[in-house]
């Protein structure tokens, strides 16, 4: 799993869908909240955060094993779980 650490806008985000879209300003949308992301890309990327990461390792079983709803040519590939770490709770918990 991939964690997502540094932005560079420079921001501190109060919640982590407004820490996503920071991180993902061409996705077509944003959903959810929580510190796990699951992103598909193919034309267009769409992210959705969880509270937990079993959710998240749900979700991602999910679109990896219907192929995004059944229009993804992928199967799997482009499809990943990240967790997001704001900068400023990593120093809070510091």
């Amino acid at each position: 799993m991939k964690t997502y650490r540094r932005h560079y806008c420079g921001r501190t985000h109060r919640s982590f869908r407004t820490l996503a879209r920071c991180l993902w300003p061409r996705a077509v949308w944003v959903t959810g909240n929580g510190p796990y992301a699951t992103t598909a890309r193919h034309r267009v990327l769409t992210v959705e955060l969880h509270p937990t990461l079993e959710a998240a390792e749900a979700a991602k079983r999910v679109i990896d094993s219907s192929g995004c709803g059944g229009k993804c040519p992928c199967t799997g590939r482009g499809h990943e779980l990240i967790r997001l770490l704001d900068p400023a709770q990593m120093e809070a918990a510091a």
